[in-house]
């Protein structure tokens, strides 16, 4: 299953429009809060699928999750250095790595669900995720994970032309470039 998560290159705010199997999805940051504020649309009008809260903390990215179907997740950051991540949503631990360049993966337990990657050279507010995952995996979850990192990690810099070198620093497993979803 595959999700591109494009952010809107001219807008008002940090907005994003999210193509997925199930249609087109729309998430946008919430201005003038002290923490990162964002939701999770069916559709630039729909209903709401998630919230995202983000909590002040300058070392380690903290999100709160709250998903429409009643489910909450906790995302951080469990390793600084290397760039490690873990969503807690009930019984579910995924955890997300950051690897050389611009590649990241996400597993559930030992194995993994998913991987994405972020676009090198972006134009002001032009980021964009590809996002590969497996059928089974959760979707609003992996992308809930994914606009929490580019609202805390991507959005810094709204020059004309930004070049994105990735993470060039330790790393807790390197990336597996034969990975398929199945």
């Amino acid at each position: 299953m595959d999700v591109a998560i494009r952010e809107r290159k001219m807008s008002f705010g940090i907005q994003y429009d999210i193509e997925t199997p199930k249609g087109e999805w729309y998430a946008r940051k919430q201005m003038w809060t002290l923490t990162a504020k964002v939701d999770l649309f069916e559709s630039e009008d729909g209903p709401v699928i998630a919230n995202l809260k983000g909590e002040f903390s300058p070392l380690r990215h903290r999100y709160e999750f709250d998903l429409a179907d009643g489910r909450a997740a906790e995302f951080a950051c469990t390793n600084l250095l290397k760039q490690v991540y873990e969503c807690n949503c009930g019984a579910d631990v995924l955890t997300l790595y950051q690897h050389h360049g611009l590649n990241h993966s996400i597993f559930n337990g030992d194995r993994q669900i998913a991987a994405y990657a972020k676009n090198r050279i972006s134009f002001g507010n032009g980021n964009e995720y590809e996002i590969r995952m497996d059928s089974d995996a959760d979707m609003t979850l992996i992308v809930c994970m994914v606009l929490a990192l580019s609202v805390a990690e991507d959005n810094d810099d709204n020059n004309t032309v930004n070049f994105d070198l990735g993470s060039i620093g330790p790393q807790a497993r390197p990336f597996d470039e034969a990975w398929e979803p199945r």
